[in-house]
């Protein structure tokens, strides 16, 4: 009975000192665990998306990096969680961490704000359709670079900003709140010069016709309409609908809820985050008219009416010619909102049912 009493005591004493001291074959040696070393967990947003010139990315590590540095960007806050803030450069860029460590490298495409790239590339130009006529064939190959879109039509109260900031002559506000009342509506009765001085305040251009339809088509193959080969039917884009009813071509069956101009993004986008491509209102493009073109023009960045885009851009005051527009609008057929569908005005000329939206060049 004493013996197990005293073995008792003895293993009590022991796991005690080997609390105390830490274990090992010696009780007073302290055995030293070194960490592991740091790496990279994920990124908020997620590597390969879009974000924006001044967004912040947020990289998560599995504990805190030492000697943590980044090209491009600032870091903040070098712990387990890492914000890097920009301004980061347009376009396609390579974030490259490097810590102690380790290294990790992640991508990201940069775009304004109320923009999308358009990835440069091949597409298939103009219909040969039964509904295309005569200006929109043959159908080509042309191939366009990269560049940045509005997400939307320009609006009443961005235009409204730009009249105040440069003194631009206003077009006449009683016509245009009467076809677009609220300043989230598309910006009409502005004639072309009127735009390309929008463009150019904003450090922007209008499109050229082949950049406007490789970006109506949203990456799609022979397809009719941004959305595929429905026509529509009123959920898609605003057209001449039931609630036009005085017009003998408008399609009484078909209801898009608005008489004239929709404010911007009421209906669904098409696959490169673009709204109204189809209907709403005309948009200007940069080209000179030319019914011929198709049949003459430049495989590479096709552009009607100068040798260059700069020298438009730097005397638009002086053209005299026609201009393309591009993409329908309220008060036309659902015909006329084809992807492929052309049409003309003196660059002078206002309507209720013409408006713009702008791109810009990639760095």
């Amino acid at each position: 009975m004493k013996t197990a009493i005293n073995l008792f005591v003895f293993t009590a004493i022991c796991l005690f000192l080997i609390t105390l001291f830490g274990c090992g074959s010696d009780i007073g040696d302290e055995d030293v665990v070194e960490p592991g070393p740091v790496k990279f967990k994920s990124a908020r947003p997620e590597n390969g998306s879009t974000i924006r010139i001044d967004e912040s990315i947020t990289v998560f590590f599995t504990g805190t990096p030492e000697n943590l540095t980044t090209v491009p960007g600032t870091i903040e806050q070098p712990k387990n969680r890492t914000t890097i803030t920009g301004p980061f450069p347009l376009g396609d860029i390579t974030i490259e961490l490097t810590w102690t460590d380790g290294t990790q490298t992640l991508e990201y495409t940069v775009v304004p704000e109320g923009m999308v790239m358009i990835r440069g590339g091949e597409f298939q130009m103009g219909s040969d359709s039964e509904e295309a006529a005569k200006d929109e064939k043959p159908v080509h190959t042309v191939f366009v670079d990269s560049f940045f879109m509005d997400t939307h039509e320009v609006t009443v109260g961005e235009y409204k900003q730009f009249v105040e900031e440069t003194g631009h002559r206003e077009p006449e506000w009683v016509k245009v709140t009467q076809y677009a009342p609220t300043d989230q509506h598309p910006i009409v009765f502005v004639s072309w010069h009127d735009a390309m001085a929008f463009a150019t305040w904003a450090g922007k251009r209008l499109p050229t016709e082949a950049e406007w339809e490789k970006a109506a088509r949203g990456g799609m193959i022979a397809k009719t309409y941004p959305w595929g080969n429905l026509a529509p039917n009123g959920k898609q884009c605003n057209f001449a609908d039931k609630n036009l009813p005085h017009y003998w071509w408008s399609d009484k069956k078909a209801d898009d809820g608005y008489a004239f101009a929709a404010p911007v993004g009421s209906y669904p986008k098409n696959s490169y985050g673009l709204f109204d491509m189809a209907g709403n209102v005309w948009e200007w493009c940069l080209d000179e008219y030319d019914a011929d073109f198709y049949a003459v023009s430049q495989t590479g960045n096709p552009f009607s009416g100068a040798n260059a885009i700069q020298e438009i851009i730097e005397n638009f005051e002086i053209v005299q010619s026609n201009r393309v527009l591009r993409g329908g609008s309220w008060i036309v057929t659902s015909a006329n909102v084809r992807s492929s569908t052309r049409f003309m005005l003196m660059p002078e000329s206002t309507n209720y049912s013409v408006g713009f939206r702008c791109v810009m060049d990639l760095p």
